[in-house]
C-alpha cells in the first residue's frame, strides 16, 4: 500500500570540498546536519499528524493540522525513527488485535507498509510498538505490550530486515507482574534507558524509568529495578507514552509525556538521573509523540507538502 501527497570544479573548490568532508568527518557533530525536528503523533483522529519545530518545544501543526496518512486502519501510538537513512513507522492497528503496522519511507511524503501479526490469539493484543537499531548487531529490536498472565507485559522480537516477524518468534521482554505498557527506550554512553507506563488506568503511578546494559535481555535485562524509578517531579496523573527526544548537538534530552486529561509535557536531563520540567507548546488533541530530527531540506519539502495553513 502506497501513500503520497504531492559541472566542472576549480581546484579551489575541490579543496573547499576536501575541508568540508574532512571536517564532518573530524570536528563536526554527526548530526550537525539536522537543522530542526518532526514529530509524529495521533489525535484528535486516529490517524497520523506531524509537526516541526526548531527547539523541540514549541509546535507548529503542518498540513492545517489534518492528518497526513490514513492507512484505514485505527492508527494510534506511533512511533518514527530514521535508520541508515531509512524512515520507519511502526503504530498500533487496534485497541484489540495482535498485528502492527510497520511502514517505509525515504522521504517522509511517500509510505509503503503493511500490518502484520506479532503475538499468538492469546496474547490479545499488541499495543504502541517501538523500536531501536542496534549497529553492531545489525537488528532491530522491536518491543510492544501484549497479555501475559492476565496483565499487559512488554514483549519483543528482533529483525534485519522486517520481513521475518511471526508471532512464534515474539518472547517476552520483562515481565513487571502488573499491567505495563508504551517502553521507549534509548542509548546513553553504554547504557539503554527504558521510560516505560506500569499499573492500570485508576492507580495513578505515572511514567517509570528502569536500566539495562544489553539491549538482549539474555547479556541483562531491563525490569531488575522491579517498577523503576519515579522520576519526572510535577508529573500528572495518569499519564503515559514517555517518549526521550535527543537535542540536536547536545548531550541534553528532552522526555515527553501524555497526561489522559491535558496537553502533553516535557522534562529535560543531561544525565537521566536529574529532570527539570519545561514548557512546552504542542499541536491541540495531539496524543501519544515520538520526534525525529530532520534536515533543512526535509523541512521544506514537508513545509512545501504539508504547509502549516491549507487555503
Amino acid at each position: 500500500m502506497k501513500y503520497s501527497s504531492r559541472a566542472a570544479f576549480t581546484l579551489l573548490g575541490a579543496a573547499a570540498l576536501c575541508l568540508a568532508a574532512g571536517s564532518a568527518l573530524g570536528r563536526r557533530s554527526p548530526d550537525a546536519k539536522y537543522k530542526a525536528y518532526l514529530m509524529a503523533y495521533f489525535g484528535p483522529e486516529e490517524k497520523l499528524f506531524y509537526a516541526t519545530s526548531r527547539d523541540a518545544r514549541h509546535w507548529t501543526a503542518l498540513n492545517g493540522g489534518k492528518p497526513v496518512l490514513d492507512p484505514g486502519a485505527r492508527l494510534r501510538d506511533p512511533y518514527l525513527a530514521r535508520v541508515n537513512g531509512v524512515f520507519h513507522l511502526v503504530h498500533t492497528k487496534a485497541w484489540d488485535t495482535t498485528e502492527i503496522f510497520h511502514w517505509s519511507s525515504t522521504d517522509l511524503i511517500h509510505w509503503e507498509g503493511r500490518s502484520f501479526p506479532v503475538v499468538l490469539a492469546e496474547q490479545k493484543r499488541a499495543w504502541a510498538p517501538e523500536f531501536i537499531y542496534s549497529p553492531k548487531e545489525k537488528l532491530f529490536y522491536l518491543f510492544w505490550a501484549s497479555e501475559q498472565n492476565g496483565h499487559n507485559t512488554i514483549y519483543y522480537v528482533t529483525t534485519k530486515d522486517w520481513t521475518d516477524i511471526t508471532p512464534e518468534r515474539a518472547a517476552v521482554y520483562y515481565d513487571l507482574g502488573i499491567h505495563d505498557i508504551d517502553i521507549d527506550i534509548v542509548e546513553h554512553k553504554g547504557i539503554y534507558y527504558a521510560f516505560h507506563k506500569p499499573g492500570d488506568v485508576d492507580d495513578h503511578m505515572g511514567n517509570r524509568l528502569t536500566t539495562s546494559r544489553s539491549l538482549n535481555p539474555k547479556i541483562d535485562q531491563f525490569g531488575k529495578e522491579g517498577l523503576g524509578q519515579d522520576i519526572f517531579p510535577d508529573e500528572p496523573k495518569p499519564i503515559e507514552g514517555p517518549e526521550a527526544v535527543k537535542l540536536i548537538g547536545q548531550d541534553r534530552w528532552y522526555v515527553y509525556a501524555d497526561p489522559f486529561h491535558s496537553p502533553m509535557e516535557a522534562w529535560e536531563t543531561t544525565d537521566f538521573k536529574h529532570y527539570s520540567k519545561i514548557e512546552v507548546s504542542t499541536p491541540p488533541g495531539s496524543k501519544h509523540c515520538s520526534v525525529v530530527p530532520i534536515t533543512e531540506d526535509e523541512l521544506r519539502r514537508l513545509e512545501v507538502a504539508y504547509p502549516s495553513v491549507v487555503k
